[in-house]
């Protein structure tokens, strides 16, 4: 299979019906080409060979385009290599966008990938989800949407999201296709469920859920 470049990233966004421009796409590649670079000293991903990870992280990321949300503030806990929300960034640039996650040495890892990628409206923060509330009162109620891709159990997410997210803000989680996706978790409510298929090399049945917070 040819490498994919920016303008083959395009047209396979496109034919998975993502809006994507060639500078957008250069950007998300520059991340992942940087972020697999530093998988062979640090354990990022387990994704290798890298038209599987542009499959794997890259379009799997892009496929929240589906959902039609248009987030300002967007959270992404236990984010470990920096997608999906890197893929979140790449399709809303004016969003401001956090990457959580509890392990010093991903974050690190991440934030230089951002910095070599000039992702400039993303940040890091090193911090447990689950402790963020207490330690961090600012980021209580701070974002308009929270997402989640192979953290925990639909219901574990929305324990850790609700007191993140503003009311009315959505919850937007990555899963498998035959994966639980209760209709109310807590004070959320399923509004959606968007199966996809993800394409060679690495095809896959996914979809995403999306909850709204009361």
């Amino acid at each position: 299979m040819t490498a994919t470049d920016s303008s083959t990233l395009v047209l396979r966004a496109k034919a998975l019906d993502i809006e994507l421009d060639e500078p957008r796409a250069a950007r998300l590649l520059a991340y992942l080409d940087a972020m697999l670079v530093l998988n062979e000293h640090i354990n990022l991903t387990a994704v290798r060979d890298r038209e599987a990870a542009v499959v794997l992280h890259a379009l799997d990321s892009l496929m929240f385009a589906r959902t039609g949300l248009r987030p300002r503030h967007a959270l992404d806990i236990g984010t470990g290599n920096g997608f999906p929300g890197v893929g979140i960034a790449t399709l809303h640039p004016g969003a401001s966008v956090m990457l959580m996650d509890r392990t010093g040495k991903k974050v690190r890892a991440i934030g230089g990938c951002l910095v070599q990628a000039k992702f400039d409206s993303v940040e890091t923060l090193l911090m447990d989800a689950q402790q963020a509330p207490a330690l961090r009162k600012d980021l209580r109620h701070a974002f308009d949407l929270v997402t989640a891709r192979a953290v925990a159990k639909p219901e574990e997410c929305a324990l850790l999201a609700e007191p993140l997210l503003r009311p009315a803000g959505h919850l937007v989680l990555w899963l498998d296709a035959d994966a639980p996706a209760p209709e109310r978790l807590g004070e959320f409510r399923r509004t959606a469920m968007l199966p996809y298929e993800l394409p060679e090399p690495a095809v896959r049945k996914r979809v995403l859920g999306v909850w709204q917070k009361r």
